[in-house]
């Protein structure tokens, strides 16, 4: 019994990190159009001069990063897809 707690207890810690190396570097790479994105919305707020430029800017940025987020996926999908 003794045994059979301790596998289930080495599988419990064994698979989530498993899953954590695998997924986080593919998803690093998909990433970098938001990454890019977020860099650039960083410097035009901290460039902003007033509050009115700065509310400007966070908007546009929100949409950015949309669209980049979404990028992706659609041209995932259509690929899938393509053949049938």
């Amino acid at each position: 019994m003794r045994k059979l707690l301790m596998t289930i207890g080495l599988l419990a810690v064994a698979v989530p990190a498993a899953n954590a190396t695998v997924g986080g570097d593919a998803q690093r790479y998909r990433n970098r159009e938001v990454r890019q994105e977020q860099r650039e919305c960083r410097r035009e707020l901290r460039r902003a001069d007033n509050r009115r430029e700065f509310n400007r800017e966070l908007r546009e940025c929100r949409r950015e990063l949309s669209r980049a987020r979404q990028s992706g996926r659609y041209q995932n999908w259509d690929r899938r897809w393509r053949n049938w």
